[in-house]
């Protein structure tokens, strides 16, 4: 480029012809200072006891007044079961 001002780029067989006026070649020194920080301190209060009390409010569902559910979806229900009552509780409890 120092010599003829120029300089000449064959890209698949097509010369193109770079000047002074569309390239620039500079030689700088950068410093690039980082820091990494690596917390050591985890948040005790989000406990299991929060993450079950959760998923227990976000699973749970009325039908009407007397019938409530958890409808826990497959990847948080470990086993397909359901639980349904027989009797009525009145015939357990006389008192109800």
């Amino acid at each position: 480029m120092e010599a003829n001002k120029e300089v000449v780029l064959n890209i698949n067989g097509t010369d193109f012809k770079l000047t002074g006026e569309y390239l620039t070649i500079e030689q700088k020194e950068k410093t690039i200072c980082e820091e990494k920080y690596v917390p050591h301190v985890i948040e005790p209060s989000f406990g299991i006891g929060r993450i079950i009390y959760c998923i227990f409010e976000h699973c749970f569902k009325m039908r009407d007044a007397q019938r409530t559910y958890f409808d826990f979806p497959p990847s948080v229900a470990p086993v397909k079961c359901s639980l349904l009552p027989l009797m009525s509780q009145a015939k357990f409890n006389p008192k109800l």
